[in-house]
């Protein structure tokens, strides 16, 4: 039997927990006490299905090794969870945002670190409980340092699912960091529902500026973006003059008015709801790093990136 641990056990990693789970792997989620008591208690809840049995616990230290590890916690807490755990891992792999998500796992598991890019959605509810708000793609890729095959081992784990596996992982890594710059600088700073902020536009000129200069760091690092799954096609948006640019987002906006998707907030707006900090450096801060290596001029990203952090600080 394949056994899984998931780090990090909110939304995002008990969807995938339960989905594990769900293909007969053994699976232990390690998750905030709240969360870990009602799944001990009554099961994990995905949406409106029947509870799924797993074990849960809240010390990582108390997981042991495992064929499969699953970083899904925020990225600012990556130091606690690897350094707690102390197991071994045949394959790791994480569904955090940025385009440096791997390298901790890579510097913590060496050849079983994988990359990958979740474009799934979820959303905490009550202890116990998670929506899979929405149904995209998982693409998973072995690193230049992987074992190959590891990222197929993965796939292979969660059949019946919606996985791809990618020879080079990196453009779609970075085409989701920059798509999440753009999102969620304009979503943290004004704090709408994610379609208003194409209907709008002054926040669709911010969005378009991000992805730019998002696009040029990615250019200086040798990655082109890629147009994948959803509407945004990132880089033929990046691609486009504002004027045209601007008709495709409006676009956007208007088709999620129009499916009724009104009520749709990203992971950093779910944070500010609660009071949690969010993600400024490894969203925001580290493209900064790397533009600031290349001696590139990204200002929006750069004045987001410190309009972020000190709302974040002083709130």
């Amino acid at each position: 039997m394949t056994t899984v641990v998931v780090l990090g056990a909110g939304a995002l990693g008990s969807v995938y927990g339960a989905w594990f789970a769900e293909a007969g792997a053994d699976v232990t989620l390690v998750a905030r006490p709240a969360h870990a008591e009602a799944v001990n208690r009554s099961g994990l809840r995905i949406d409106d299905q029947a509870p799924v049995a797993i074990r849960a616990i809240t010390n990582p230290a108390q997981a042991g090794d495992c064929d499969i590890l699953l970083l899904a916690s925020k990225a600012f807490d990556n130091a606690e969870l690897l350094g707690g755990f102390r197991g071994s891992a045949q394959a790791a792999f994480s569904v955090q945002n940025g385009v440096r998500q791997a390298e901790p796992l890579a510097a913590r598991f060496g050849a079983a670190a994988v990359g990958c890019v979740s474009l799934v959605g979820g959303t905490l509810g009550e202890p116990g409980h998670a929506s899979h708000s929405f149904d995209g793609p998982t693409l998973l890729g072995d690193l230049s340092s992987t074992t190959p095959g590891t990222a197929a081992a993965i796939a292979a784990a969660l059949p019946g699912r919606k996985l791809e596996v990618h020879d080079d992982i990196a453009p779609a890594l970075w085409s989701k960091g920059v798509l999440a710059a753009a999102a969620m600088g304009v979503v943290g700073l004004t704090r709408l529902v994610y379609h208003r902020i194409f209907l709008l536009p002054e926040t669709r000129d911010v969005f378009y500026d991000l992805a730019c200069e998002g696009a040029a760091i990615a250019a200086a690092e040798g990655v082109e973006l890629i147009d994948g799954h959803g509407p945004f096609q990132i880089r033929a948006l990046t691609q486009e003059s504002r004027a045209e640019a601007h008709r495709r987002l409006l676009a956007v906006g208007e088709g999620m008015e129009a499916a009724g998707e009104t009520e749709v907030r990203v992971s950093i707006l779910q944070s500010i709801d609660r009071g949690r900090p969010f993600e400024v450096q490894a969203v925001f801060g580290d493209l900064v790093e790397i533009a600031n290596s290349h001696r590139l001029e990204v200002p929006t990203m750069r004045a987001v990136t410190r309009l972020l952090a000190a709302a974040m600080s002083g709130g």
